[in-house]
């Protein structure tokens, strides 16, 4: 369905927005999403989407008086072409390097703090039980699709690496995590963190998974910043370097799925490099 003016003008009206017109930000498998300035709009492709969408507009109403940073406000309106998600725009922009902030020490503890509150939550408050668990997909995957695409001498490591995970699974920690804790999803302005947005996956899961995915995009050299900040955090460097890991081999996946070469290649050559180094030792 294409958005034209008119359709824009509509939805501007509907979510009182002071915009005549929006920019299309991103044309996503789930989503379309609209951004009006002052407010975002989220049209789902699919029931599956919507149903996210209602799941994350309840869930972050039950998070949002929890957190120390501000997440949005979703609301799901009727419209004339179906069910869409608006909430206001937060201020600030994503950020992808620390280097963005003339000091970026006050960054790196909201940051923290952020993951201390939403890691500390009670497990009830994620009413459908939801669980990041994205390594068992992957590892379902890897005799097929994943393992004959890497070079010989890398699949022993793969392979072990996720024969190890698999052994200590059961016994890992269960908490509320954002379930995408990266990059693209953390605003910041005038040298201070505003917000955090897309909680689509937020769900059940290890703790780990979500400063994986902070380290991944702001470096390694975070990890250790974060320490003074985050408890316990040594505890938690093996299974940090096992699931930033297995992004690459989620790009792979991404890239045989749709028709993407370029992704499948990228995610080859992540996979290669970080495996390597989980077989050496610490990157």
């Amino acid at each position: 369905m294409e958005i034209s003016p008119d359709l824009e003008a509509h939805l501007a009206a509907l979510i009182g927005s002071s915009a005549a017109d929006a920019t299309l930000v991103e044309t996503g498998q789930n989503n379309r999403v609209l951004d009006f300035g002052d407010r975002i709009v989220r049209i789902p492709r699919h029931a599956g989407a919507e149903t996210m969408l209602r799941r994350e507009a309840s869930l972050l109403g039950r998070l949002a008086p929890l957190l120390p940073l501000a997440v949005p406000h979703v609301r799901v309106l009727d419209s004339e072409i179906g069910p869409i998600a608006v909430h206001d725009r937060l201020p600030g922009e994503p950020f992808y390097s620390l280097h963005s902030f003339a000091d970026g020490e006050p960054v790196v503890e909201e940051l923290a703090g952020f993951l201390c509150s939403l890691h500390g939550l009670d497990t009830a408050i994620v009413a459908d039980g939801q669980r990041e668990e994205s390594w068992r997909e992957i590892a379902d995957r890897l005799p097929s699709d994943i393992l004959p695409r890497l070079s010989p001498s890398i699949r022993p490591a793969v392979a072990a690496a996720f024969q190890r995970f698999a052994e200590q699974a059961d016994a890992l920690p269960l908490r509320v995590i954002h379930g995408d804790f990266g990059t693209g999803n953390l605003l910041a302005a005038h040298g201070r963190v505003t917000g955090v947005i897309d909680f689509a996956g937020c769900g059940l899961g290890d703790p780990a998974y979500d400063i994986a995915s902070l380290v991944a995009g702001l470096g390694d050299g975070l990890l250790p910043r974060l320490h003074p900040y985050y408890p316990d955090l040594a505890a938690m460097a093996e299974r940090i370097g096992f699931y930033r890991a297995t992004f690459p081999l989620l790009d792979m996946l991404f890239g045989l799925d749709h028709d993407d070469p370029a992704g499948l290649a990228d995610g080859i050559a992540g996979a290669e490099r970080r495996f390597a180094s989980l077989a050496l030792g610490p990157a």
